[in-house]
């Protein structure tokens, strides 16, 4: 058992002022989240175990708020990673769920993407080819995604709004009529039911387990909520399951009060200052995206203004990408929070997969139960269209 006092020996390289115990286990999680992990075994027990194959080395090289280099259309986004699944809900029988690219001393990634942009029939899109992949063709099954890393701001908040706010809003058959049919992300875990919320497809439902999945797939360690070793390294990847792993006699390479400290940070993230009322924000209600880009509000009433309602919805074929995920069928996303908009076209653009470059590309992209709302946008004079996406940009 790894006690907070020796983490926080371990992690905080500088005498800090008075903190209170929850200040403390913060400022910790932040330097965790912060800090590259490396391959074992190293001589510092806490900090091994990255890998054997991984996409990053830290959580903050994915969700970084300053890119270290300009983005541009041959680049990987900073935060991308590469999905591998089907419509039955499975990862790739060799290569798992999510494309390694990177691995430790002695160990193959599985393979490089190729990000090619394309604007042949209206917005832009991508299409990824994988090359030198390291064990052999993936299944004809497996489809393959990009996903970028999402905003972390004011996600504490989120993970406070009641369940009975999100279900009090669904309407998976349209039984209004209205044209949108928010579906609830149905999670089943430990043989009980409980709602998602995190993730693109609202496949985590809290923020200790969006976090201990990242630390799975993206980093290649294990928690006492994935508790495997190698990550997402299959059983056909027999030198990554091999070794070397971290953690000792058995227990996971991420301790458990890590993993906690590392959450309570990313809870403890500000919200983005709310936006000023004005004509924009009129506009957006009147043209219909608060049907789904909703507010919704806390136990005691105060509204959260992440325009999301954190229900399932139809997005189209457009944006389908033929891989299941959690309760979402391939054509149905979570709504996306709008919270750092400005933040997210900094580090790879909008939408699940960085392919808007602007907020009125993002639009464009909205099908299935958005097409209303994108027909009026269409239909919107100049300046009314300008008003609306200075609003979006300026979440």
């Amino acid at each position: 058992m790894v006690s907070r006092r020796l983490i926080a020996a371990a992690v905080l390289t500088a005498a800090a002022p008075a903190l209170t115990a929850a200040s403390l286990d913060i400022a910790v999680g932040k330097r965790l989240f912060e800090r590259n992990w490396v391959s074992a075994p190293s001589s510092t027990k806490s900090d091994d175990g990255l890998g054997p194959l991984y996409d990053a080395p830290s959580c903050a090289s994915c969700h970084t708020a300053n890119p270290s280099a300009e983005i541009d259309e041959t680049s990987t986004p900073p935060g991308m990673v590469v999905r591998l699944g089907n419509a039955n809900g499975t990862g790739d029988p060799v290569y798992g769920y999510q494309l390694q690219t990177r691995g430790v001393a002695g160990q193959t990634p599985e393979g490089n993407p190729d990000i090619q942009w394309t604007e042949k029939n209206g917005p832009r899109a991508a299409t990824v080819m994988l090359h030198n992949l390291g064990y052999g063709a993936l299944s004809k099954g497996t489809r393959v995604a990009l996903r970028r890393a999402p905003s972390l701001k004011g996600i504490g908040l989120l993970a406070q709004v009641p369940d009975s706010e999100i279900l009090k809003r669904a309407d998976s058959e349209d039984a209004n009529h209205d044209g949108i049919a928010g579906r609830v992300p149905w999670l089943s875990v430990n043989g009980g039911r409980v709602l998602g919320r995190f993730g693109w497809r609202a496949t985590q439902p809290d923020i200790v387990a969006q976090t201990a999945m990242a630390f799975s797939r993206d980093i290649g360690l294990s928690t006492r909520i994935h508790p495997e070793p190698w990550g997402d390294c299959t059983p056909a990847e027999r030198a990554c399951r091999a070794g070397p792993h971290g953690g000792e006699n058995g227990s996971p390479e991420v301790a458990d009060v890590m993993l906690d400290m590392i959450a309570n940070y990313v809870a403890s993230l500000p919200a983005p200052l709310p936006a000023k009322s004005g004509t924009g924000e009129k506009i957006f209600a009147q043209i219909g995206c608060t049907a789904c880009h909703a507010t919704l509000h806390l136990a005691n009433g105060t509204p959260v203004p992440a325009y999301t309602d954190l229900l399932l919805h139809d997005m189209g074929g457009g944006l389908g990408d033929g891989i299941k995920e959690g309760a979402a069928e391939p054509w149905l996303w979570r709504t996306a929070p709008l919270w750092d908009v400005a933040g997210s076209l900094k580090i790879g653009g909008l939408l699940h997969d960085g392919r808007a470059r602007n907020v009125a590309e993002a639009v464009e992209w909205h099908d299935g139960e958005g097409s209303a709302a994108r027909a009026r946008f269409r239909a919107l004079s100049a300046s009314d269209k300008a008003a609306l996406v200075a609003f979006v940009s300026g979440l």
